[in-house]
């Protein structure tokens, strides 16, 4: 079966984690690499609405977020693009444990995502 995940509408999140400095910063050689088969993808299987690359392990050093605003600027108003490393996700996770049930899950996400 032929993915779908590539089609209008379709928002991507994305995990991935560099290994060279456990904890530390994404590798940017490797994030490089990442950002080119991400484009060749996009070339033969089209573009999603949103892709959001998610580093759980690592941080986003100065030069990463670089190759990362290069990639999001690339495609600004054809591809809704954002990142977010570590540190980001230990402040997602700290506040959703707050939250008491679905609705104020939902409400919550709501909240952030509309800024």
């Amino acid at each position: 079966m032929k993915s779908e995940v590539f089609k209008v509408g379709s928002y991507v999140w994305e995990c991935k984690s560099s290994y060279t400095d456990p904890g530390g910063a994404i590798d940017v050689t490797y994030l490089r690499a990442e950002i080119a088969d991400l484009e060749n993808r996009w070339l033969y299987e089209g573009k999603p609405s949103g892709y959001y690359y998610v580093f759980p392990v690592n941080l986003i050093s100065n030069e990463a977020r670089r190759e990362l605003d290069k990639l999001k600027n690339s495609y600004r108003g054809d591809v809704d693009i954002d990142f977010y490393d570590r540190v980001d996700m230990q402040k997602l996770i700290q506040k959703l444990e707050k939250i008491r049930d679905m609705q104020s899950l939902v409400d919550y996400i709501k909240a952030v995502w509309m800024g």
